[in-house]
């Protein structure tokens, strides 16, 4: 027993690595990652760490991993945890705290450092990586990234709550904290309708992406809330440059509350690009050249 005992604890307690496919996060936990690596004969000059979104994956960022290392820019990206590529199917759509979303990157952060000790790193976050890029940036000084991009950022939320029911919500989140909410039910609209890209719907992606979360616990949806409410605090205190990619026709934030997290970052250099004719997925909608031209240059004026 006391045997036993010793190796749950060696298990919990594993120690943080990058293995070839899987890598090991600061509670022994293991995820699934992808790096799309620098070609031999090229010097790898920057390292882009990319965060996806809610129901998303490492592999939504093949366009980036397509277009930056022949450029001398590799890019890792690794799964969230509770979402759809987490070895744990019970725990999809469900994490008990967003304080482990920033850990996961802190540790991947590190893991990624010391591959390359003196080579700046980017952060690409999208839609709810960008919540967590941002928080992460914000919380913790030594070892925040070299430059910060938020693509498609959740500065808000389009449909708003009224203050009721938010105040029921997060009563049932404690009362019923694994209790269920497909987005659509949350936001009041049907999926189907919810337009991500120019030419299709949250509905029609959904059918054909693997990595579908279907539903989400309620405190998963509270913890996600706890960060949006903390958005401002969190932007004064980012002092690296940031570049910010959005739609105005995004269908989380509005245009006005995405100039507002513009505007509240406390960095002097940053920087924003609109791409009225795309939706919420920029790097898999109508205008993904010039988004990829613009983070290029921006990346190579700002990180390199």
């Amino acid at each position: 027993m006391l045997l036993a005992s010793c190796n749950t604890l060696k298990r919990e307690h594993a120690k943080p690595g990058l293995g070839p496919t899987a890598w090991t996060t600061f509670d022994g936990k293991q995820m699934p990652w992808k790096e799309w690596k620098v070609p031999s004969g090229i010097e790898t000059k920057t390292v882009v760490i990319a965060i996806h979104g809610l129901s998303g994956a490492a592999s939504d960022f093949w366009l980036l991993g397509e277009r930056l290392p022949p450029q001398g820019i590799a890019v890792y990206g690794y799964e969230l945890r509770g979402q759809g590529n987490d070895p744990d199917t019970a725990r999809r759509g469900d994490i008990d705290s967003a304080s482990l979303w920033l850990r996961d990157l802190l540790t991947f952060h590190r893991l990624v450092r010391a591959r390359h000790p003196k080579t700046p790193i980017v952060w690409y976050g999208e839609s709810l990586g960008s919540l967590i890029a941002l928080h992460t940036a914000a919380k913790d000084y030594r070892h925040t990234p070299d430059a910060l991009i938020l693509a498609s950022p959740v500065a808000g939320l389009r449909q708003k709550l009224s203050d009721i029911e938010r105040w029921l919500l997060l009563g049932a989140s404690h009362a019923l904290p694994t209790m269920r909410l497909k987005l659509g039910d949350l936001a009041g609209v049907d999926e189907s309708k919810m337009r991500v890209t120019s030419t299709s719907t949250h509905g029609d992606q959904m059918q054909k992406t693997p990595h579908h979360v279907g539903s989400f616990t309620l405190r998963t949806l509270r913890e996600i809330d706890e960060l949006l409410q903390e958005n401002a605090r969190a932007a004064h205190r980012i002092d690296v440059p940031v570049l910010i990619v959005a739609s105005p026709h995004d269908i989380v934030s509005t245009p006005d509350q995405v100039q507002q997290l513009f505007e509240e970052l406390g960095t002097e250099d940053k920087l924003m690009h609109w791409y009225s004719r795309s939706y919420h997925l920029l790097l898999h909608d109508v205008q993904r050249e010039k988004v990829l031209d613009d983070v290029t240059r921006w990346i190579r004026k700002r990180a390199l």
